[in-house]
């Protein structure tokens, strides 16, 4: 049939070999630093450069993750292991991946002091 699209369904067997990978490539980003680099660009740590924002992708994430060395093949993996932590963009990956970061610290100071957080963000279709 032409224009019938097919979406690829998780099965269990992806399920299993994200959460068997996960540790690893948390592992990796760590010791590339992946996490600090991120937040440096979202949030960074003086005024002296402008924070960027995120689009709804992971295309910062894409920028850092090749240039420490991560083949293009691999982003797949990563970016899957992100999702199955709830991080679906590059400030999702601040937020609900990465155990600290001064994006997500930043949130909810000003939250907590009744401020506007400041936070851009495109909204992005998630998967089913």
């Amino acid at each position: 049939m032409l224009g019938v699209i097919f979406t690829r369904m998780e099965s269990a067997s992806d399920g299993d070999l994200i959460s068997s990978i996960a540790p690893d490539v948390m592992k990796s980003l760590g010791r590339c630093g992946y996490f600090e680099k991120l937040d440096g660009l979202l949030s960074p740590d003086d005024n002296s450069s402008a924070s960027q924002g995120c689009d709804g992708t992971y295309k910062l994430s894409e920028s850092i993750l090749l240039v420490c060395g991560f083949e293009r093949d691999d982003l797949e993996d990563i970016f899957a292991v992100f999702q199955s932590k709830g991080g679906f963009c590059d400030c999702e990956v601040l937020y609900n991946v990465a155990e600290t970061s001064r994006l997500k610290s930043r949130y909810w100071r000003s939250r907590a002091a009744g401020q506007s957080t400041g936070t851009s963000h495109i909204s992005h279709p998630r998967p089913h």
